[in-house]
């Protein structure tokens, strides 16, 4: 049966790859995810799946996990609003912005295949939202042609992560097609909103969807990681008084402060946090990298050149690993890194530096030791014909929803590298689609059989 499921997905690599390409000439940035999910609920039910399609509900998810809800996110409005130590469904309502950062016209996609009984259940999900093409003019190529040029298969989202997410749906049809009889249920989903959120996910889990095992399809070059990063973003304001220069001195005092001037104690206390954090001993499977990651990507303040800045905002991330600390006791160390950089500064001591935060996750992990990962594993090396490396993610994705909340042992597994996504010109190789396309077959061939 491997050799005819093998054979199977050999004979539709055209088919998978077409499929794929309609994907990926549907536009689906974070937001309008409508049109991609009701493609790949039609094409879910045309192999026999029951499909369902739901609107994540904010308000019930901020009451059921109010440690792991964040706000709904689209690219055409603001993506952030600022919490002080965690979003609530309080503060959305009185933002103002519930009317476009919702969920109505953003459905989750939900297939189930039930089996005849007494096996393992597997769930196989991604998410259809994507990163904006931005910026355009850098693309070599239509972000949305889907072009596929020697093996190579271009556009928005192919490896972030519509090639696995489609790939996984055209794996449990071609295990249809061979006449795979399954003990176990098989579930494919495709979530909504997963950049900058997680709530499709985090929607699945309060709906009440679980399985013995899961597989997230994003880009691992078809490795294994078998644990994922924690996240913290987060915003610093710093104050100062507007001065043109004739009025910057009255005198010998120092009337016109530009918050300009004032950051870079901040910019210095945040880069010893990371520091400090280099000392520290991760998680095993994280042996060899850097604990915490800092970056700065945004700072915006001042209105003319000759004018001390009123306000300056900055903002960044901090990606750590597991074992370094929690979301929240990340956040407290931030908080305190600040302080700690700006309190011999009288400055500061009457205009605190403001902290907030715009999203977070925390890590995971799952033991190496649990059966979900020997199957794979298998299953990778029979459809590569090499042993994928097992190791932790250096990014952040939705298998910590699966993990801590839902009690799911998971995995990522996909095709594509995580260093072509959300930049222009991102791309796949139809070679690792359909490899991947295998594996994932013969691991739910053998975990749900």
């Amino acid at each position: 049966m491997e050799e005819a499921i093998l054979n199977a997905v050999d004979e539709r690599r055209d088919e998978i790859v077409e499929l794929v390409q309609q994907v990926v000439r549907i536009p689906s940035p974070t937001g309008e995810e409508a049109d991609a999910q009701a493609f790949l609920a039609e094409h879910a039910r045309k192999l026999g799946a029951d499909v369902q399609l739901r609107e994540p509900d904010t308000a019930a998810l901020f009451e059921r996990y109010p440690d792991a809800a964040q706000y709904p996110s689209h690219w055409r409005h603001d993506l952030v609003l600022p919490y002080e130590r965690r979003p609530t469904y309080d503060a959305l309502a009185k933002s103002g912005k519930l009317d476009v950062l919702n969920y109505r016209g953003r459905p989750n996609v939900v297939g189930v295949w039930k089996g005849e009984g007494g096996g393992r259940s597997m769930l196989l999900t991604g998410h259809t939202d994507t990163v904006t093409p931005e910026p355009a003019d850098a693309w070599t190529r239509d972000p949305y042609g889907g072009e596929l040029t020697g093996g190579i298969l271009h556009g928005r989202g192919t490896a972030d992560m519509k090639a696995g997410l489609t790939a996984a749906l055209a794996a449990v049809g071609c295990l249809r097609d061979c006449g795979v009889r399954l003990r176990g249920d098989v579930t494919w989903a495709s979530v909504v909103n997963e950049e900058h959120s997680g709530n499709g996910t985090l929607a699945l889990i309060a709906d009440g969807l679980r399985a013995d095992a899961a597989i997230v399809p994003e880009p691992t070059g078809l490795d294994i990681f078998t644990g994922t990063c924690g996240n913290v973003y987060w915003q610093v304001t710093v104050r100062g008084v507007p001065r043109s220069p004739g009025a910057r001195w009255e005198g010998g005092n120092l009337a016109g402060v530009s918050a300009i001037e004032k950051l870079p104690a901040v910019i210095a206390g945040l880069l010893g946090l990371e520091r400090t954090h280099g000392a520290i001993q991760p998680h095993p499977m994280y042996a060899g990298r850097a604990p915490m990651s800092c970056v700065m990507g945004e700072v915006s303040g001042g209105t003319y050149a000759t004018v001390t800045a009123a306000e300056c905002v900055l903002r960044g991330c901090v990606y750590f690993v597991p074992g370094v600390g929690t979301a929240g006791e990340i956040m407290d160390r931030i908080r305190a890194a600040v302080d700690e950089a700006t309190r011999g500064d009288e400055w500061f001591r009457e205009h605190p530096a403001e902290v907030v935060f715009l999203h977070h996750r925390n890590c995971c992990t799952v033991d190496p030791a649990h059966p979900l990962i020997g199957a794979v594993a298998g299953a990778a090396e029979t459809a590569l014909g090499r042993a994928p490396a097992m190791v932790g993610a250096p990014y952040a994705a939705d298998m910590d929803l699966l993990v801590n909340e839902a009690g799911i042992p998971t995995v990522l597994f996909g095709p594509g590298s995580i260093a072509a996504a959300h930049k222009p010109n991102e791309s796949v190789a139809v070679d690792e689609v359909i490899a991947f396309t295998k594996g994932i077959a013969l691991a739910v061939y053998h975990w749900c059989g």
